[in-house]
């Protein structure tokens, strides 16, 4: 531990620093370590949820090929987490993409970023209480509780209160959380995939996950908007720019690591349940990883499986509320909320008042979304306009890094390759997601994405020839957070 010149330590004096900017309506400065930012950004991935529902979901529809989805998928995200992590090493944050964006291309960017990224935000929270509910109650009624309505609206409704309550502690204990949690379970689905590839009557080789004929781009990227928001959420590490201590390094290594780690996870993943599936009806894909225990013989491991799967998915929901807060609070700092989300708590140094009002929300829509239909479809459905809107945001954010790469004449291989599988990647899956157009319930969550991007549109008109002061205020506050820390990191490279 350094000991400073006045005879304290750097943790004293981190720890001091911490209580001051709360009581100073701030969130404390360099409290996380680099394990912790990456904790929060692998968290909210939550591999294991995907692992356990999102990948049924997507083999579902792209059938023996569904390999092939994860792997553009996760190209083209690695293409959105290059330029966000380009970004992160020059500006410090505590907006996220909205502030990175607003820093890179000026506040029109900011402002388009700031919108379709939080609306995603509020849709993705609830899917994760809904994803953490069903597993809840896979859990329940395996130990003899009888399958209810009602029992997933006390799970979704307990999940809700539980994250809202943890997310008023001190960030710390959500980011060792969120790894533990991870850790346990992705072992646990591991072991099953072993046992899987092992029993296998085919070997390691399955001919038809790589028999090419019929080949169709449109079956493999129509669920294009789903599989990026189940791979979405690793920027919200970024608004951690205050609260880590080398914000500039830690912020980069985590956006890109967890995307290549969770990318390259679930390829080899969904090979094997598609492998494991071989003579087994499509239509249990609502649990595949159960499905796959009960039929080879390691039954038990669905106990575990389940249980830890909620908990995946209450530590996705938990990453996602404490990375939506800061970009909520910074809003309000900004004076683009209202002054009361922007309240810190003194105690602990969160963000108290957008964390309540996130808290709220995640109950209601939970609710609702485990009440009104069934909770798989909600969780679908929600899912699939999160990853319409997370498409926008990270697109527009990689391709302000591109812009100011050019720019400051720092345009290099890796930033240029982001910005093109950005840009070219967000225009493929769109077209291959709306052509041909999606019907039945699909259809009309398009139609929802297409009317609140026409509503940002005219609202940024409006508030361009009504209410300029507004869109003026943007970004400024993460202008004064990107000085204050840079200046504790001169001061401490000088102790």
């Amino acid at each position: 531990m350094k000991t400073v010149h006045d005879g304290s330590t750097t943790e004293d004096t981190m720890t001091s620093s911490a209580e001051t900017n709360a009581e100073a309506g701030q969130l404390p400065r360099g409290i996380l370590p680099t394990w912790a930012v990456f904790g929060v950004s692998l968290g909210i991935l939550a591999p294991a949820s995907t692992l356990a529902l999102a990948i049924g979901v997507v083999v579902t529809i792209a059938g023996n090929l569904s390999w092939i989805t994860w792997a553009v998928t996760s190209v083209l995200v690695l293409g959105f987490a290059g330029g966000i992590g380009w970004l992160a090493k020059r500006f410090t944050t505590t907006g996220g993409t909205y502030g990175l964006a607003a820093r890179a291309a000026g506040k029109p960017a900011g402002f388009f970023v700031m919108v379709t990224h939080l609306a995603s935000s509020l849709v993705a929270g609830p899917a994760c209480v809904i994803g953490s509910a069903i597993y809840l109650d896979a859990f329940l009624q395996k130990v003899g509780l009888p399958a209810s309505t009602w029992t997933l609206g006390i799970c979704a409704g307990a999940v809700a209160v539980a994250v809202t309550a943890l997310n008023l502690r001190e960030v710390k204990l959500s980011a060792k959380l969120l790894l533990v949690i991870e850790f346990f379970t992705v072992a646990v689905i591991v072991v099953l995939l072993v046992v899987v590839l092992a029993n296998s009557d085919t070997g390691p080789i399955d001919s038809r996950q790589f028999d090419f004929h019929g080949f169709s781009a449109t079956a493999i990227l129509a669920t294009a908007g789903f599989s990026v928001f189940s791979l979405a959420g690793f920027d919200h590490a970024a608004t951690l720019g205050r609260e880590a201590r080398h914000p500039k390094r830690a912020i980069s290594f985590a956006v890109v690591g967890s995307v290549l780690a969770c990318g390259v996870l679930y390829i080899v993943a969904t090979y094997i349940i598609v492998l494991g599936f071989r003579g087994l009806p499509i239509e249990n894909m609502n649990a595949p990883l159960d499905t796959l225990a009960e039929h080879n013989g390691v039954g038990w491991l669905g106990y575990l499986i389940d249980i830890g799967v909620a908990v995946s998915f209450f530590g996705s929901t938990l990453g996602v509320m404490a990375g939506t807060s800061r970009t909520v609070y910074t809003l309000a700092r900004d004076g683009l909320l209202p002054a009361r989300l922007g309240k810190v708590s003194a105690g602990h140094g969160t963000p108290v008042g957008a964390v309540t009002t996130l808290g709220v929300i995640y109950l209601v829509a939970g609710l609702l979304g485990v009440l009104v239909t069934t909770a798989e479809t909600s969780y679908g459905l929600l899912g699939t306009y999160a990853g319409y809107m997370l498409i926008a945001a990270y697109g527009l954010t990689a391709l302000a890094a591109g812009y100011c790469a050019v720019r400051s004449r720092s345009l290099r291989l890796g930033i240029g390759l982001a910005t093109v599988l950005a840009a070219i990647g967000s225009v493929l899956v769109y077209w291959y997601s709306f052509n041909p157009f999606p019907s039945g319930a699909r259809g009309v969550v398009a139609w929802i994405f297409f009317a609140t991007v026409l509503g940002y549109l005219a609202l940024y008109c409006y508030l361009r020839l009504r209410k300029p002061r507004v869109l003026a205020r943007i970004g400024e506050s993460d202008r004064k957070t990107t000085l204050e820390v840079d200046a504790d990191e001169q001061a401490g490279a000088t102790r």
